[in-house]
């Protein structure tokens, strides 16, 4: 069997770690991260690299040069690989329809028209920037119409679910990794090589697979519902300050039942962060577009 090559589209904040540890934890895999931009990656070139997570640098450093490169010759790592990431940017829209709310796949489509026009041979694209549900539907219109029967695309959505500070252990040893096909023969033997990766190093059963869109949606549900947590606590922050009860000792006590947990009950000035914000927003405007104003409007108190 001739060896696998992994090209990841993106090297940001999710592209960058997640493809260097698949290097560092599979030696016999070529991982090559590209980006358009050069001093990006001249920085992961560099002995100082362009994101600080703890940890980072010792696997950087460890595969640099052997089987993890970083490259801006975008359309040589798309011919060379047969599992492409797409792992760029998704801002929230700032004009046009569901400006505000929408994420912005501008960048999502442009690499994927730049993976469906220099292919040379069939992939596996495997959209990982967060991504509003029902977003595989648009790469697969792109990639489609640009497959023949010498060359086909096959879709899966890998979602990560990376905290600042923590992103190394959250790749090295997460709580699951989705890998979201499409229901067919090939949607499942692409989603079965994107296993045998993971598997390498995670156990079987943190290794979840499930259908295309249920994968997209898990993300933003996920954000949702932690967003939710920080907000509740919040609200009851209020109501703590007006009797006199203290806020923290109302969330101990909450997060020593079971069922609750203590995790993300920390009474607060609100949330930040890159992706819970824009995360809701997202499930906002998607409940707008699937006539759901009542689900729209609850999520936007959150």
């Amino acid at each position: 069997m001739s060896k696998l090559n992994i090209c990841c589209i993106g090297a940001g904040y999710v592209g960058g770690p997640s493809c260097a540890v698949i290097a560092y934890q599979c030696h016999d895999i070529n991982v090559t991260i590209v980006d358009l931009n050069q001093a990006r990656i001249d920085a992961w070139n560099s002995d100082n690299l362009p994101i600080y997570e703890p940890g980072l640098d010792e696997i950087v450093f460890a595969r640099r040069g052997k089987n993890l490169f970083f490259s801006t010759n975008v359309d040589q790592a798309i011919i060379d690989a047969d599992l492409i990431f797409v792992s760029v940017n998704t801002p929230t829209k700032k004009s046009g329809m569901g400006a505000g709310m929408a994420a912005d796949l501008a960048y999502i489509e442009t690499a994927t028209r730049r993976i469906a026009q220099v292919a040379t041979t069939s992939k596996i694209v495997i959209e990982k920037s967060t991504v509003p549900c029902r977003t595989a539907q648009s790469m697969r219109t792109i990639l489609e119409a640009n497959s023949s029967k010498d060359i086909r695309f096959d879709i899966l959505s890998n979602p990560e679910f990376l905290a600042e500070g923590t992103a190394v252990s959250d790749l090295t040893n997460p709580d699951r990794v989705l890998i979201g096909c499409l229901q067919t023969p090939e949607g499942f033997a692409a989603q079965q090589k994107l296993v045998d990766v993971y598997t390498r190093w995670i156990s079987k059963e943190k290794v979840i697979t499930m259908n295309l869109w249920s994968s997209e949606l898990s993300k933003l549900a996920a954000n949702a519902l932690l967003a939710q947590r920080i907000s509740s606590i919040n609200a009851l922050s209020a109501i703590c300050e007006a009797t006199g009860a203290d806020v923290d000792e109302v969330a101990y006590a909450c997060g020593t039942d079971s069922r609750i947990g203590p995790k993300f009950l920390k009474a607060s000035v609100g949330f930040g962060g890159s992706c819970f914000q824009k995360d809701i927003l997202n499930l906002v405007y998607l409940s707008e577009q699937l006539f759901l104003p009542e689900v729209a409007a609850y999520w936007k108190s959150v």
